[in-house]
């Protein structure tokens, strides 16, 4: 009887210590976990599409990279500058949404660069263009919203070809 027990016990153990040692030959990684699929990845300067890096360059030249993110799934760049500025690019290096830090606007440049030649001009017309928070571009590719930092209402937008459309809250 005693005989029997043990092997019941020894039996027990040894089916908890099985799965234990095949899950600690499987490989891990920081955390400590098995890994699984990569849906987004910190990314070197260097690794970014050309348009995206010139972007940068030309406007933002002298600000620091705080950390760039690439995001599989989407298809995407995401760029966090060290003066707190956020920019993603889609796989080509073109922008598609910038937006500003709380109580920070963009520059005037960058929104002359960023939207088409009519969307610029009206909000410049308006004297609008140096309020510009953030701007992005519709993720189905038909609209532009331009965030202003003025009471409601305070978002245009306009189509692709820079033709205005409406004034949201």
């Amino acid at each position: 009887m005693k005989f029997a027990k043990f092997l019941s016990i020894a039996a027990i153990a040894a089916a908890a210590l099985i799965p234990a040692n095949m899950l600690a030959q499987q490989p891990r990684n920081i955390a400590g976990s098995i890994p699984g699929i990569a849906l987004a990845a910190s990314q070197n300067y260097q690794q970014l599409p050309e348009g995206a890096r010139k972007f940068i360059n030309r406007h933002f030249k002298n600000v620091g990279i705080a950390s760039t993110e690439r995001y599989f799934a989407k298809g995407t760049y995401e760029v966090e500058l060290a003066n707190g500025i956020d920019i993603e690019f889609d796989n080509k290096g073109t922008v598609r949404e910038i937006n500003a830090p709380d109580a920070m606007v963009l520059a005037s440049e960058v929104v002359k660069d960023v939207l088409p030649g009519k969307s610029f001009r009206r909000l410049n017309d308006a004297g609008l263009s140096s309020s510009v928070e953030s701007i992005e571009f519709n993720r189905r590719g038909k609209a532009i919203e331009v965030e202003l930092a003025i009471s409601d209402p305070d978002t245009y937008i306009f189509d692709l070809d820079g033709n205005f459309l409406a004034i949201q809250d």
